[in-house]
């Protein structure tokens, strides 16, 4: 084979034939690994992430692909101190191959827990050579707005030091709830334990990872049939506010 040959081969090698046609062969899926606590079953089970990305028909688009160590009441702290057995967060990140590591500790966590930690995993996401999110949820709803103040200050605090994205999402809540919410308006973001995210407050979360890991905006993307469109479009704009305002803080 000649040269003109072998270099026409290569300049075509990310295409493949279609009905005569060229076609750009599809963009690898995103790999996200979730290590969380019950923050995260309703956002996982009805699929949010990957559905938001599926509806997205911008160039550049790419399709997600999530896996989790997502345990009930757990910490970074415990997640860590669980060892390296098989399902435990550490076996999965250094196994795993992922683009993303998405580290979500509990609603009540304060600094010297969550700093060691965070650290500590940090570490052994980049030895993998995956990149790390830190996730900061929302708090609960008796410890508003203290709680989620104290999030986002931990969160944004851990992502200056370490020079990596968070998920603002604590903020997020905030900012859809405006001035002096009413009760009903807090509420309309939790499950009726008053302490984990319902169905709307599992979406903004989505929509803020989305963001995150792709700097992409989620307004106009797909959500669930039961959040009334208006409703939808609103979280989706505060989470993308959120996400560009705590982008910009973070390069201060």
């Amino acid at each position: 084979m000649n040269r003109t040959s072998l270099a026409w081969l290569v300049a075509i090698s990310g295409f493949f034939a279609v009905g005569g046609g060229a076609v750009a062969e599809e963009p690898k899926p995103i790999k996200v690994l979730l290590v969380g606590n019950s923050q995260c079953p309703v956002m996982v089970s009805n699929r949010m992430l990957e559905k938001l990305a599926a509806s997205d028909k911008g160039e550049g688009a790419r399709s997600i692909v999530v896996g989790g160590c997502v345990k009930g009441g757990a910490s970074l702290k415990s997640h860590w101190e669980a060892g390296t057995g098989k399902g435990s967060a550490r076996e999965m990140i250094a196994t795993g191959a992922w683009d993303f590591v998405v580290l979500q500790d509990i609603y009540n966590v304060q600094e010297p827990a969550f700093q060691p930690y965070a650290r500590k995993f940090h570490e052994l996401v980049k030895e993998s050579k995956s990149k790390t999110v830190f996730f900061g949820t929302a708090s609960i709803i008796s410890d508003f707005p203290k709680g989620f103040e104290r999030q986002h200050n931990l969160h944004l605090a851990m992502g200056k030091e370490l020079g990596v994205p968070i998920v603002d999402a604590s903020y997020a809540y905030l900012r859809y709830f405006g001035e002096k919410p009413a009760t009903e308006k807090i509420e309309s973001l939790f499950a009726k334990d008053r302490a984990h995210p319902g169905l709307w407050g599992s979406y903004i979360y989505s929509c803020m990872i989305y963001s995150v890991l792709t700097g992409r905006s989620p307004v106009g993307l797909a959500a669930p049939e039961s959040i009334p469109a208006d409703v939808a479009k609103t979280l989706q704009e505060a989470a993308w506010a959120q996400h560009q305002a705590t982008a910009a803080e973070l390069k201060k």
